[in-house]
Formats: C-alpha cells, structure tokens, sequence
C-alpha cells in the first residue's frame, strides 16, 4: 500500500505539477519585484510604511516582494472640481461647481506625501476651496456675482494659489462653472429684468415720438418754406407781368391801333350816327361824347 502511494507521489505527473507551481510561484514573485511609474509622474518606495525620499522617474523599477510597494504622483496638470455653498454680502444663500487646474513640482512631490498624503485633493484642495470661496462672495451682492463673474473668479484664484502654495499644490487656474441662487432670488431677478425691459421699451417708445414730432417739425417748416418760395415765386411772376403789361400799354400810340384796324379792316363801312354827324372809322378819331358838366 505505501509502495503503490510513494509511486504515485513519484510519477511523472506529480512532477510535472509541482514544476508547474514552482514556475507559478518564481514568475508571481518575480513579477511582484518590479513596478513601473508611467511617464507625468514620480514615483517613491514605501517600504513596512516608510516612504523613501528618493524619487523614480518613469520607467520600471525593482522592490522588495510583498513588503515594498511603489506610490507615485502625477506631476502634469491635474484637475479637482468642488462643490462649495457659501452667503452673498446681501445674505443669499449661493452654490457653485469650481474647477481647480494644479500641478506638483516634482521636487516638492516627497513632502508633500509625507505631510499630507496622497488624498491631498480631499484633505487640502477641496477644503480650502470651500473657506475661500466664502471668503470671496462675502464680499459681493448676488446680483454682483453674476455681472462681476471673472472678478470673482480671479480673486478666488489669487488666494486659493497663495494657501495652497505653502502644500506645495502649484494653482494654474480655477473656473466658477455656475452659480445656483434660490428660486425666490431666481424670480426677483427675473422680475427685475421683465422691468427694465419694459422701461426700455417705453423710453425707446417716448424717444421714437420725440423723433416723429421733430420730423413733423421739420416736414412743417420745408412745407411752410416751399409754401413762401411759391408765393414769392408767384408774386414775381405777377409783378413782372404788370411790368410788362405797363410797358406794353405805353408801346401803343393811336397810330399803332389805327394801323393795326387798318390791317383787319375789310373794306365795308357801318352807318354810325352820333350827335348828328357820322363817327370816322378809324378807332383814334371816334369822337367822344362831351361831357355836360363843362357846358
């Protein structure tokens, strides 16, 4: 019986599993001695929980099986993104999205693994994002926030890279995606709008009339200025035919008009009887009757 199990034990498929695990078992701990920092990052061993301060630049590197491990921080531009609450200066409650673009130098990576962490987004950023983003809109009306926007954002930049620059957290740039107000602010804004719309129209509205009523001005002073030239253009029309008419009735002399009778004349003579003589045909000899007075 034991000779049938040592045979057993000894064939060549035993062997051949145990060669199997061993391999298993040589490649798990090969592999386990080596990792690899990707390119934009740094890399540091930590060792039973000790970080080495020597940094590993991208590539593969060696460590101790099980006991070793290798942490690494990202040295490009990295993003974090809060939501923070805050009061306006007028007391209305205000929410906003801000997006923080930062980097980590590599030679301040190390410390600040060893001060704060690899959670450092939750710990330092996002916290900090919070205190200043109400120390910011503290200083501003509601309506403010929204028409000063980049002021806004600006300022909050500017203080958000001085405290987080003692962490050694390099802030590019941040951006207030939004801001959320409450509904009753909401609607009070959009009344006031409604408003100002309407008091637009009514000025446009009143500068539109002012605009009629000096083109009827206007239209009333060329009507009345044509009105005079054509009256004046008449008067001169009427003036310089009186002029000639004057100087047409003193061209005519009697001899004139007996000469033009003559031209007409057709040769016939009318009986005419006045006084007891016969009036001469000619129109310069037609006597005129006298008048009794001077008798």
């Amino acid at each position: 019986m034991e000779t049938g199990m040592n045979t057993r034990k000894g064939s060549p498929l035993v062997k051949s599993m145990n060669v199997g695990v061993g391999v298993v078992v040589v490649l798990v701990l090969g592999f386990s001695m080596f990792s690899t920092v990707e390119n934009g990052h740094i890399g540091f061993r930590k060792t039973l929980g000790s970080v080495s301060s020597t940094p590993l630049e991208p590539g593969p590197h060696w460590k101790w099986p099980f006991i070793t491990s290798i942490i690494t921080v990202n040295t490009q531009v990295a993003k974090a993104e809060s939501d923070a609450a805050a009061s306006s200066k007028d007391l209305q409650p205000v929410h906003s999205h801000v997006a923080v673009n930062y980097t980590i130098d590599k030679g301040s990576a190390y410390d600040l693994l060893k001060d704060v962490g690899t959670d450092f987004d939750s710990k330092v950023i996002s916290p900090h994002v919070q205190e200043i983003f109400k120390e910011v809109t503290a200083k501003y009306s509601a309506e403010e926030l929204i028409s000063k926007r980049e002021q806004v954002a600006l300022e909050t930049n500017d203080l958000l890279k001085k405290s987080l620059n003692g962490y050694h957290i390099d802030v590019k740039d941040i951006s207030i995606v939004n801001f959320t107000f409450s509904d009753a602010f909401n609607q009070s804004i959009e009344q006031k709008q409604i408003a100002a719309q309407n008091a637009m129209k009514a000025q446009n509205d009143l500068e539109k009339a002012k605009i009629d009523a000096q083109q009827s001005v206007v239209k009333a002073e060329a009507d009345a200025k044509v009105a005079k030239a054509k009256a004046d253009a008449d008067l001169y029309v009427a003036q310089q035919q009186a002029k000639g008419n004057e100087e047409l009735a003193k061209s005519i002399t009697s001899n004139l008009v007996d000469y033009q009778f003559l031209k007409v004349w057709k040769g016939d003579v009318p009986d005419a009887w006045g006084n007891g003589s016969l009036i001469n045909m000619l129109p310069s000899k037609t006597p005129v009757a006298a008048d009794p007075s001077k008798k």
